[in-house]
């Protein structure tokens, strides 16, 4: 699936993706359960905490536990370590995070990626939907690379791309479903690549939150958000606590719980 981040996820990989448009960021503050089974079955798990332009997740990474908190409104990335009481900091545009938007608003897939071009060519209609066409240019190795997206102005994703490696990705609504108490959209991507290989992703869009809450992936991969409380999250979920010595060392490489689940996204 192309990656979409999911705003951001267990892994924070808010998962841009090369020279692809970005998905929309939740449109309400909520607090959920992050579930991903990978294919090795190994259940993985992170508390989640969504406010407006920021995210905070906890989860326990080789037996301590670890709090990861992305402010995109502030433009940094905050890993807490509670047991020893440090934390370290960084950029957002160090981790190459980009502050998701919400449906309906401007559909230009390059506004927050200034080292991408993008040309609009108009409206089409896609499944009975009405789409904005863009080209996207990006420049790799001195080479420009050049992709098309079909992207949905209601829920800020792109139904169809043509992508600079030849693979094509189409999205289609098979309906409405309940899932875990929510109303939610069940979509499945098809990407057809250049070998002719098809590759098939399902997701659930929740149109309330504006995000998908469940993904199922090839090879018995799927990633979920479960008791989904909607509401307001307290600032201090978001802030360093007090008696936090800070590190200016470099944050080692997380693995375990936190490495590779993500927020769930809309459909990419």
């Amino acid at each position: 699936m192309s990656r979409y981040v999911f705003i951001v996820g267990m892994g924070m990989a808010l998962l841009l993706f090369a020279a692809q448009p970005q998905a929309q960021g939740p449109a309400l503050e909520f607090s959920a359960e992050a579930v991903q089974m990978a294919p090795d079955k190994q259940l993985r798990t992170a508390r989640m905490y969504v406010g407006h332009e920021r995210v905070r997740k906890e989860y326990t990474d080789n037996g301590q536990q670890v709090i990861e908190i992305v402010d995109w409104g502030r433009g940094r990335v905050i890993l807490l370590m509670p047991e020893q009481k440090t934390y370290m900091e960084s950029s957002t545009a160090e981790q190459t995070q980009i502050l998701p938007r919400r449906a309906g608003e401007d559909t230009n897939p390059c506004l927050s990626m200034p080292s991408l071009q993008c040309r609009y060519l108009g409206q089409e209609t896609l499944s009975g939907r009405s789409v904005d066409k863009w080209e996207m240019l990006a420049q790799r190795d001195g080479i420009t690379e050049r992709s098309l997206h079909w992207i949905d102005p209601q829920r800020q994703m792109p139904l169809r791309q043509i992508l600079p490696d030849g693979r094509l990705t189409e999205l289609t609504l098979l309906g409405q479903q309940t899932l875990n108490g929510r109303q939610v959209e069940h979509w499945e991507q098809s990407s057809s690549l250049p070998d002719g290989e098809v590759q098939r992703v399902s997701q659930w869009y929740d149109p309330q939150l504006q995000i998908a809450i469940r993904e199922e992936l090839p090879g018995g991969y799927f990633r979920e958000l479960r008791n989904i409380v909607v509401a307001l999250q307290p600032a201090q979920l978001f802030e360093v606590p007090a008696g936090y010595q800070r590190l200016e060392r470099p944050a080692r490489a997380l693995g375990g719980a936190g490495e590779n689940t993500s927020t769930v996204a809309a459909p990419p």
